[in-house]
């Protein structure tokens, strides 16, 4: 393709901006902390926010101008792009080649043939949310934003295009685009959630953010210093808002990115003469830091996540994290230096672009290999018999908060009102935490056979107590609405029984605050019983052990794994367990005896044994999800007394 004319209000072409790799800087620092440190940002994952922001600026610059042709274009992208991308995408399936399952090796080589198609927010949104427990376990699952940004590449030099050839104001385009996805963004974030993150639709508003600069440019460049000032300033207020008070979970990234787009559009706008331009963003170590971003980028989250892999989901230690963020360093440092350069600058332009091209087909076409055929497990030889490695690993990937197939969900105050069954007439209800949400596969399945008698409504919160006695802590907040949630349901439908389910320790906290606890519970009860006209039941305390922890039944080293093979094999005693909760037990029989509630111990039914506890079904495939939570394959065939207030008719 020839080289377009220029656009209506050409801009001169702009001389390097540190201040922009200090932007830069920023973004990949945002987004690396997060994930190692998450406690520290925790609204880091706007980062990659900024960097579409910035992106938008720079492509619109460079392709305003008649000197640069959009072959020219797509060449410099793929120079830009793919040699640090291949390095990351062979070294992350080479590594998980060596200690990875094959469900796993299957998985990694979809996500990296998606990775070197600039697919992976397609895959991604298709397989898991960003936020959810197995993300954590996706060693390519950053590669998402890549994708966003390879397909903002193709369709916006094609609409400027367009624009041209009918002689459409581009500044009104820019505009209208970005209104609409912006429109999408907020739609998607009430009825599409995933899409809203992933797909390229709801995020092109905070590209044309940074478009919108270069078309603006003759009236920026009329802003006098002070307000430029001033201008940063702000840019800089918003983004230290957006790193240290968003939350996953505030519809982002429509409207609440917002923040992190205006606060990097400010700063850009500014330019490079402001105090904070020059003497913070474009101070050496912030260029520095700026340069190596994209290749930083692309090798933490792989060291992160193998990282998950090896030791377990959690916070990670301050010295590990502190460690893949130096390796992270490193690595981008040397990615830049050895591979970045001499493939970017120094040969041949269109050679390089031919095997740059050559090598993501080829590593596009091993990823579709290691999907079909990932080879076998045999790290454990064969002396374990009735355990498979990738049942136990699937089930460490699983949710523990199931919504299923026939269940009607809405959310009221931040809770989950689940409904199945409609008749209002007749109605159990379903309150509590997690640990009382995870019996709906059990009362899905009932529906599906016809057995269920009742309509069955959950009202539920991860943390959340049905029982107004526990202060909630940081981040759950919404549990605050449980009573009021409750009654609004109670005065809809004619309920006769509820179920309550919770991680009781939690809620009642030390037995120094039992006793005036039990005071407002049993007030709560009353109510809610109608003084005796309902019916109540407390499930007890079900065994909880990390022993039960798909992720701790397979110890995994970076060279070989091993089994927890006398838990999977022969069971872990009950009585220890039961010990545990023996106070518990007897303080929740004592409520229970003075209200007129009666109480349902599932501890038997889960174990299989009343003295040793089984964590695998028949077929090798665990429990649970993790050290308290059944997984839905297990709870959807349980059968126990719950099933016998189900399926009785209505009193």
């Amino acid at each position: 393709m020839s080289a377009s004319p220029p656009l209506e209000s050409k801009i001169n072409p702009s001389p390097y901006r540190g201040d922009i790799d200090g932007l830069r800087a920023f973004a990949v620092i945002a987004v690396v902390v997060y994930h190692v440190f998450p406690r520290w940002l925790p609204g880091g994952f706007c980062g990659v926010d900024v960097f579409f922001v910035i992106s938008g600026f720079l492509i619109t610059r460079q392709i305003s101008h008649r000197e640069i042709s959009f072959v020219s274009f797509y060449t410099r992208r793929v120079r830009r792009l793919a040699p640090a991308l291949l390095c990351v995408l062979l070294a992350t399936v080479g590594a998980g080649l060596l200690f990875l399952l094959p469900n796993e090796i299957s998985a990694l080589g979809m996500a990296c043939f998606a990775g070197a198609t600039f697919l992976s927010n397609v895959f991604s949104w298709q397989t898991q949310g960003y936020f959810d427990r197995a993300a954590s376990l996706q060693p390519l699952l950053h590669l998402w934003s890549l994708g966003v940004e390879e397909q903002f590449y193709l369709f916006w030099p094609a609409l400027i295009a367009f624009s041209r050839s009918k002689a459409f104001s581009l500044t009104k385009v820019t505009l209208v685009t970005g209104l609409i996805s912006f429109a999408i963004g907020l739609t998607s974030a009430f009825f599409a959630p995933a899409a809203d993150f992933y797909l390229p639709f709801s995020r092109i508003w905070e590209f044309m953010a940074g478009a919108g600069l270069v078309l603006g440019g003759r009236k920026l460049e009329r802003l006098s210093l002070r307000w430029r000032t001033i201008g940063s300033g702000a840019g800089l207020f918003c983004l230290v808002v957006a790193v240290f008070q968003l939350r996953q979970d505030w519809f982002f990234p429509s409207p609440t990115a917002l923040f992190p787009v205006s606060g990097a559009a400010l700063l850009i706008a500014a330019g490079p003469e402001t105090w904070l331009a020059r003497y913070i963003l474009a101070a050496p170590p912030a260029r520095w830091l700026g340069s190596i971003s994209y290749p930083l980028y692309l090798w933490h989250w792989p060291l992160i996540a193998y990282e998950h892999l090896v030791h377990g989901v959690s916070h990670t230690h301050r010295s590990t994290g502190y460690a893949i963020i130096t390796l992270s360093l490193i690595l981008a440092a040397l990615t830049t230096r050895f591979v970045e350069a001499p493939l970017r600058w120094k040969t041949p332009e269109r050679r390089t672009v031919i095997g740059l091209l050559s090598a993501l087909a080829v590593t596009a076409i091993l990823g579709l290999t290691l999907r079909a055929w990932p080879g076998h497990s045999t790290a454990l030889g064969n002396d374990t018999p009735g355990i498979s490695l990738e049942k136990i690993n699937l089930a460490e990937q699983d949710g523990i908060f199931p919504i299923t197939q026939h269940m009607h969900v809405e959310h009221i105050q931040g809770l989950t009102v689940g409904i199945i069954g409609s008749d209002p007439a007749n109605a159990i209800l379903f309150t509590g935490d997690s640990l009382l949400f995870q019996w709906g596969p059990r009362v899905d399945a009932l529906f599906a056979q016809g057995r269920l008698k009742q309509t069955v409504i959950f009202i539920s919160g991860p943390s959340c107590a049905p029982l107004p006695v526990e202060k909630p802590a940081k981040g759950f907040t919404y549990c605050n609405a449980m009573s009021e949630v409750q009654d609004r349901i109670l005065a809809k439908w004619s309920v006769h029984t509820i179920v309550m389910g919770a991680l009781w320790e939690r809620v009642f906290g030390p037995p120094p605050e039992w006793p005036a606890k039990k005071i407002r519970a049993e007030e709560r009860l009353r109510t809610l019983s109608a003084h005796g006209k309902r019916k109540i039941v407390f499930i007890m305390p079900t065994p909880i052990s990390t022993r039960f922890d798909p992720a701790h039944m397979v110890t995994r080293h970076f060279t070989h794994l091993s089994l927890d093979k006398d838990a999977l094999q022969n069971g872990i005693p009950v009585a220890p367990m039961r010990a545990e909760h023996a106070a518990m037990t007897a303080f929740l029989m004592g409520i229970a005896q003075d209200t007129g509630s009666s109480t349902l111990d599932m501890t038997q039914v889960v174990c299989g044994s009343v003295e040793t506890c089984f964590p695998l079904m028949n077929d090798g495939t665990p429990k649970f999800a993790d050290q308290m939570h059944l997984r839905p394959d297990f709870t959807q065939t349980l059968t126990s007394r719950l099933d016998d207030i189900l399926i009785a008719p209505a009193p």
